[in-house]
C-alpha cells in the first residue's frame, strides 16, 4: 500500500481495489443518503459478494477476465450451481467486477428518487433525459403558488413627496459615482430573450463602399460600357459625350459639380501635362487644362463649393479659380483661370460594341463551388451544402446603408489608400488620388436619384440596386452548379454585381463548414452501423438499430442519438469572433446539437429566425427550436485550470496531497453539477492513465463529498450522461486503450448482453465477406467465437470525449481503431476546433464568383474565361439550374454521357426578364429588401443524410485495410505499460514509491506482462517512466512516418515504423 506519512489521514483514490482477506471480493457500489445530506452511508465489502455472473453470449459460460499475456478473454463452462444469470433481475445495480469475473447483481437498496416509469406522475416534474434514455420523473418539490423559482426580494424605495409621480415601487434610485442602484422585478420563470437577440439594425460600424478589394475601385471604368442620362447621350457626330450638360427637357438643372481634386503630379517638374479630376453626379472625370487667355470669359467660377450647371452644352468650358482653389488643385500661378474639352474620356469605351448608346447594362455574376479537393477530394456527385448566403445579406446588404456620411468617409479613405505615392514630389498630398472614385454613383444610390434627373425616388434612397438570386439554402449541390448569382437592378450600376464579391464571395467559409459537418456525421454513422450501435430512446420514439434506412428516415431516436456525436469547440480556434459564428452555425445544419461556440447559436437567432406558418412552435423558427427543442446547447465541463488549481505543482510539494487534490477537484466537478444531464471532466491535467485507473472507479469520500465511483453509480441510476475527457496523446491510440481500463475497473458501466449482429451488406456480396473477415479478427482478440464483439456503456450513459487532433481526415482512423478493438461508436464523442471550423480554405471547394452575362440594348452578351493552361474555365452565360429527371441539379446546357457539359444554354434577355420554368434559383434578395427568407428547419431537413452507401463501403475497407495495426493499441504489452504509467501516481515526475505492487495484487493476470517488459515493483516513479521512454515509446520521427503511412493507406509501413516499440505516446 501507499505509505502514509505521520499525523496524515489514509488516503486510496484507487479504492476500488479488492479489501485486504477478501480474495476475489468486489468492493459493493457505496450508496450515499442525499447530494446535499450531511452524512455519506459507505458499505463494505461483503465476503459473501463472490459468486461470479454468467456470460450470455456462448450459453452456460463466464469470461475470463483479464487476459493472460498471449491471451484474450476466454469463455468457460459455467458451473451449474452458479447462482445468477447475466440477466439483471429487477431491483437490482451492477456491482464492481474483480478483475477475473463479470458484474453480479445485488437487490438495490431504497434510493432517495426511484426512477419512474415513462408515465408522469400527478405532482411530478420531468428531469431532464440524457441523450439515450428515457426522461424520470421525481417528485416535485413545494413551491410558492403560482412561481417557478423562489422570487427574490425587490427593492422598496423610500415613499416619495406629494406630487412627486415616483412612487413606493422599485426604482432607479439618483446616485453619486459610477454604480447604478437600478433594483429590477424578480423574474419568474424563465428569463425571456430579449428582442435584440433576434432582431436588430446592421452594424452602424459596416461601410459597404469599403467592403471590397481595393482594385475594384478603379473597375467602374474598366467595363465595355457605360452609362449617361438619357438626355445627355450624344445623339449625332457634333460632340462626344460631355462631362457638363443641361438638365432634362422642362427642368432647369443640369450637371451637379461636386467637387474638383487634384491629379497626383510631380509639381516641381515646370514642363508637366496639367490635369484635375472633376467629380459630378454622372461622373468622374480625368480632363487635361491649359491656361486660357485673359480675354476668353469664364463660365463659371470655382470656389470649392458644389454648384449646378445651367448653361448650354457645349466643345469647350472655361472655369476660373480662386487662390485658394488653384493651389489646392496644384496649378500653377498662371492658371488662374483655365480651359477643357467637355468630352468625358471616361465614357469612351474605344472599340467597345456595347457602348453605342452609352446605355449602361445589367451585370450577372455568379457563386459556384467548383470542385472538391484537400480533405473533399473523394466526394462525388451533390455533397456541398449551400449555406450561409442569409447572414451576409442581413449583415452587410439589407436596407438603407448608402448614407453621405459613409460617402465622405469612404471618399477620404480611398483618396489616400489608391494614393501613386511614387509622383508625390515634396508633399504628400500631390499623391493622393480621387481619380477612381465614382462618388456620383454613389451618392446617386443615397439619394435614389439614380438618373440624374434632381428628383429623388424616397424607395431607393440608400439601399443597393442589386438582386440577388439563389438556390434553397441547405440545399445539396454538385461542383460547379451556381449557388446564387447576383444582378444590378438598374443599368447604370453594371459595375456594382463584381464590386461586391469580395464580400459575397466569403459565402465559401459557412458552404465548406456545412459540407464539412456533413461528412464528419457521415463518417461517425458509417462506423456506428458497423459496430452494431443501437438508441437507447423509448420504442415509441422509432428504431433502435444503426442502420442505413434509419438514418435515411431520421426518426426521433436515431436522430436524437446523434446530436452529440461531434461537438464544435472552434471558438478560440478560429481566426475571428465572426469567423466564429459562421463556422458555428454552419455546424448546426448537420443536426449536431452540442457547441461551446456560443457565436453561432446568436447568429441563428438573428440571422436564421425566421418563422414557418402552420408548424408546431418547436420547429417554426430557430428561437422555437433553440427554446423548446434545447437544440443548440453547452454542458457543465472543466477545464484544467479548474482541475489542476487545486494541486500545488511546486516541486517539493507532498505527492500524496497532490494526487488527493486533483481527486477533490474531480469530486467537486461532479457533486457541483450533480443534476445537471451531462458533465464532461477533462482528466488529462496530471495523468490520465491514473485518473482513470485510480481516481474515477475511486470509492473513496473525499472531504466528506461521496466517492467517484458512488457518484457515478447515482449518476447511471438516474439516466445522466457523465463524460471523461483526454485532451493529449494520439486518438488511434488513447481511445482504445482507455476503453480498456475502463472496461476493467468501471464495468458495472458496460453493457453485460449485447444483441445478436444484424446483417449489413447482401449475404455472400465483396463486402458481407469483408466485414464478415473484420468481425472475426475482432472476436479473436476478445477470446470469442461468435457474437457481438462491440462493448458500448449501458445507454449510452457514460463517453468518452476526444477533443484533440479531431478532424475530417483523421476521425475516421479513430473509430476504426475503436472498433477493430471491439469498441462501438458511441463510446466516444468527437470535439473538433480549428479542424472543423479553421482547416478550411476557399481552394476546398475551389470556389469562384464570375461575371457570366451582360445584357445591353435588349441583347444577351455570354461572358466567361477560358485560360489556355486550363482548370479555371468558366459558365459562359446566365445559368438556370434545373433539377433533372434523376434529382440531380445542373446549370442549364447539353451534357455528354459522362456528365460533363458540352454546350452550356444561358438566359436569353426574354428569359433574363421573364425567368426560366423550372429554375431552382430564386429571388431572396431585392432593392435593399429581404424577399424570402430562410427557415433554419427546413434548411436542415434539405441537407439530411439519406445515402451512406460510399461512406460504409469506405469504412469497411479502411477497417479492413488497417486492423491489424489498430490492434496493436491494446496488447498486453500496450495495456501494460499504461498500468504502469497509471501507478506512477499524479505527481508522476517527482521520484517516490509506485502502486505498482497493489496493481499487480489486483491485475494478477497482467503480472507477468510486467514481469516481460521489466517493470517491477522496487522501481520508483522515476525510474518506471525512464525505462517505458527508453524501451517501449517511438520517438517523434517515428510517430511521423506512423502517421504518413496511415494517410497514404500503407499499415505495412506504419506497422514497420513502430520498429518493435510498444506505444506511440506517454
Amino acid at each position: 500500500m501507499m505509505p502514509i506519512r505521520p499525523g496524515q489521514a489514509a488516503f486510496s483514490p484507487y479504492a476500488w481495489q479488492q479489501m485486504p482477506g477478501s480474495v476475489s471480493q468486489p468492493v459493493q457500489v457505496p450508496q450515499f443518503k442525499s447530494m446535499s445530506g450531511p452524512t455519506t452511508t459507505m458499505m463494505m465489502a461483503q465476503n459473501s459478494m463472490t459468486q461470479p455472473a454468467t456470460m450470455a453470449m456462448p450459453q452456460s459460460a463466464v469470461p475470463q477476465y483479464p487476459m493472460m499475456m498471449t491471451q484474450r478473454p476466454s469463455f468457460v463452462a459455467a458451473p451449474a450451481q452458479t447462482p445468477q444469470s447475466m440477466a439483471m433481475p429487477p431491483g437490482a445495480v451492477p456491482q464492481a467486477p474483480t478483475m477475473t469475473q463479470r458484474p453480479s447483481f445485488v437487490a438495490a437498496p431504497v434510493r432517495p428518487t426511484q426512477p419512474a416509469s415513462l408515465a408522469m406522475p400527478a405532482g411530478a416534474v420531468p428531469q431532464h433525459p440524457m441523450m439515450t434514455q428515457r426522461p424520470s420523473f421525481v417528485a416535485a418539490p413545494a413551491r410558492p403558488q403560482g412561481a417557478s423559482f423562489v422570487a427574490a426580494p425587490i427593492y422598496q424605495a423610500p415613499a416619495a413627496p406629494a406630487g412627486n409621480p415616483l412612487t413606493a415601487t422599485a426604482r432607479a434610485l439618483p446616485t453619486s459615482g459610477r454604480v447604478s442602484q437600478v433594483q429590477p422585478q424578480a423574474t419568474l420563470g424563465p428569463q425571456p430573450l430579449p428582442e435584440s437577440m433576434i432582431k436588430g439594425d446592421p452594424n452602424p460600424k459596416n461601410n459597404i463602399i469599403l467592403m471590397t478589394d481595393g482594385y475594384k475601385f478603379s473597375h467602374h471604368k474598366q467595363y465595355p460600357v457605360s452609362w449617361m442620362p438619357p438626355h445627355a447621350r450624344p445623339v449625332d457626330d457634333q460632340y462626344l459625350p460631355p462631362i457638363l450638360f443641361p438638365g432634362a427637357p422642362g427642368k432647369a438643372k443640369g450637371t451637379s459639380i461636386i467637387s474638383m481634386r487634384p491629379v497626383p503630379t510631380n509639381v516641381e517638374e515646370s514642363n508637366r501635362t496639367l490635369k484635375i479630376t472633376i467629380v459630378t453626379n454622372v461622373s468622374t472625370a480625368v480632363v487635361e487644362v491649359e491656361a486660357a487667355a485673359p480675354e476668353e470669359a469664364a463660365d463659371f467660377t470655382f470656389t470649392g463649393r458644389p454648384l449646378v450647371w445651367t448653361k448650354p452644352a457645349k466643345p469647350e468650358i472655361i472655369v476660373a479659380f480662386d487662390a485658394a482653389t488653384r493651389e489646392a488643385l496644384r496649378l500653377p500661378q498662371t492658371c488662374t483661370k483655365v480651359k477643357f474639352w467637355n468630352v468625358d474620356e471616361s465614357k469612351l469605351k474605344r472599340g467597345s460594341s456595347l457602348n453605342d448608346n452609352f446605355e449602361g447594362g445589367y451585370n450577372v455574376s455568379y457563386f459556384t463551388p467548383r470542385a472538391y479537393s484537400d480533405m473533399f477530394s473523394d466526394l462525388q456527385g451533390q455533397h456541398i451544402v449551400f449555406f450561409g448566403l442569409q447572414y451576409f445579406i442581413k449583415e452587410y446588404l439589407l436596407g438603407k446603408i448608402v448614407t453621405a456620411e459613409k460617402i465622405d468617409a469612404a471618399d477620404a479613405f480611398i483618396g489616400r489608400y489608391m494614393a501613386d505615392v511614387r509622383v508625390a514630389g515634396t508633399n504628400f498630398e500631390d499623391g493622393y488620388d480621387y481619380t477612381m472614385f465614382p462618388r456620383g454613383d454613389w451618392e446617386a444610390m443615397a439619394t435614389g436619384d439614380y438618373d440624374g434627373t434632381g428628383t429623388p425616388v424616397q424607395q431607393r434612397a440608400g439601399v443597393l440596386p442589386i438582386k440577388i438570386e439563389a438556390l434553397p439554402e441547405g440545399t445539396l449541390q454538385e461542383p460547379g452548379v451556381c449557388s446564387f448569382k447576383i444582378t444590378n437592378t438598374h443599368p447604370r450600376f453594371y459595375w456594382l454585381p463584381n464590386f461586391l464579391e469580395t464580400l459575397l464571395v466569403q459565402v465559401w467559409y459557412p458552404i465548406s463548414v456545412a459540407t464539412q459537418a456533413r461528412e464528419f456525421k457521415k463518417t461517425i454513422q458509417a462506423y456506428s452501423i458497423l459496430s452494431q450501435r443501437k438508441s437507447s430512446f423509448p420504442a415509441e420514439l422509432g428504431p433502435a438499430d444503426f442502420t442505413e434506412a434509419n438514418i435515411a428516415d431520421d426518426q426521433l431516436s436515431i436522430h436524437l442519438a446523434q446530436v452529440f456525436d461531434l461537438l464544435d469547440f472552434g471558438y478560440r480556434g478560429v481566426s475571428s469572433h465572426e469567423t466564429a459564428s459562421l463556422g458555428s452555425a454552419s455546424y448546426y445544419t448537420a443536426g449536431f446539437e452540442g457547441s461551446d461556440t456560443v457565436a453561432g447559436s446568436r447568429m441563428l437567432l438573428h440571422n436564421y429566425n425566421c418563422k414557418k406558418d402552420g408548424l408546431p412552435d418547436i420547429v417554426a423558427s430557430f428561437k422555437g427550436n433553440f427554446e423548446q427543442g434545447h437544440a443548440a446547447t453547452s454542458v457543465p465541463a472543466a477545464e484544467h485550470s479548474t482541475i489542476t488549481s487545486w494541486a500545488d505543482v511546486s516541486p517539493d510539494a507532498d505527492y500524496i496531497l497532490y494526487e488527493q487534490a486533483e481527486y477533490s477537484a474531480f469530486t467537486n466537478m461532479i457533486k457541483q453539477y450533480m443534476s445537471s444531464f451531462c458533465v464532461s471532466l477533462v482528466s488529462d491535467g496530471f495523468n490520465i492513465w491514473n485518473a482513470a485507473t485510480f481516481l474515477w472507479p475511486s470509492a473513496e469520500s473525499a472531504n466528506g463529498s461521496p466517492s467517484m465511483r458512488d457518484m457515478l453509480a447515482d449518476r447511471l441510476a438516474n439516466g445522466q450522461l457523465t463524460i471523461l475527457r483526454p485532451d493529449s496523446g494520439e486518438g488511434i491510440e488513447t481511445l482504445p486503450q482507455l476503453l480498456t481500463i475502463l472496461c476493467i475497473v468501471l464495468s458495472e458501466h458496460w453493457e453485460a448482453e449485447l444483441e445478436p449482429l444484424q446483417q449489413i451488406f447482401e449475404a455472400g456480396s465483396e463486402y458481407d465477406a469483408k466485414y464478415n473477415m473484420v468481425v472475426d479478427k475482432i472476436r479473436a482478440i476478445l477470446g470469442m467465437t461468435d457474437g457481438n464483439p462491440f462493448r458500448r456503456f449501458v445507454g449510452q450513459q457514460f463517453r468518452v470525449l476526444q477533443g484533440d487532433g479531431v478532424a475530417l481526415d483523421t476521425v475516421g482512423d479513430m473509430l476504426a481503431s475503436m472498433l477493430a478493438n471491439g469498441f462501438c461508436a458511441n463510446c466516444v464523442n468527437f470535439g473538433s476546433g480549428g479542424g472543423l471550423l479553421q482547416k478550411l480554405n476557399r481552394d476546398s471547394l475551389a470556389v469562384a464568383f464570375k461575371c457570366c452575362a451582360m445584357y445591353v440594348g435588349g441583347k444577351c452578351y455570354p461572358v466567361g474565361k477560358d485560360p489556355i493552361a486550363g482548370g479555371k474555365k468558366s459558365y459562359g452565360g446566365n445559368p438556370a439550374v434545373i433539377r433533372g429527371p434523376d434529382g440531380v441539379l445542373r446549370n442549364r446546357g447539353e451534357y455528354d454521357e459522362n456528365g460533363n457539359m458540352t454546350e452550356s444554354l444561358g438566359m436569353s434577355y426574354e428569359e433574363f426578364v421573364n425567368g426560366v420554368p423550372g429554375d431552382e434559383l430564386k429571388l431572396v434578395f431585392e432593392n435593399g429588401a429581404m424577399v424570402e427568407e430562410q427557415n433554419f428547419t427546413e434548411v436542415k431537413e434539405r441537407c439530411k443524410i439519406t445515402d451512406l452507401d460510399a461512406a460504409i463501403k469506405k469504412a469497411v475497407d479502411n477497417l479492413a485495410l488497417k486492423i491489424d495495426f489498430f490492434q496493436k493499441m491494446t496488447a498486453p504489452e500496450a495495456i501494460a505499460v499504461r498500468f504502469a504509467e497509471a501507478c506512477t501516481g499524479s505527481k508522476w515526475k517527482h521520484r517516490h514509491t509506485t502502486k505498482l505492487a497493489d496493481l499487480k495484487e489486483m491485475l494478477p493476470a497482467y503480472a507477468p506482462v510486467f514481469d516481460q517488459i521489466g517493470i517491477t515493483s522496487e522501481m520508483d516513479s522515476v525510474e518506471v517512466l525512464d525505462h517505458i521512454k527508453n524501451n517501449f515509446v517511438i520517438d517523434r520521427k517515428g510517430k511521423k512516418a506512423i502517421f504518413r503511412a496511415l494517410a497514404d493507406d500503407n499499415p505495412g509501413a506504419a506497422m514497420d515504423a513502430m520498429a518493435g516499440k510498444v506505444v506511440m505516446t506517454l
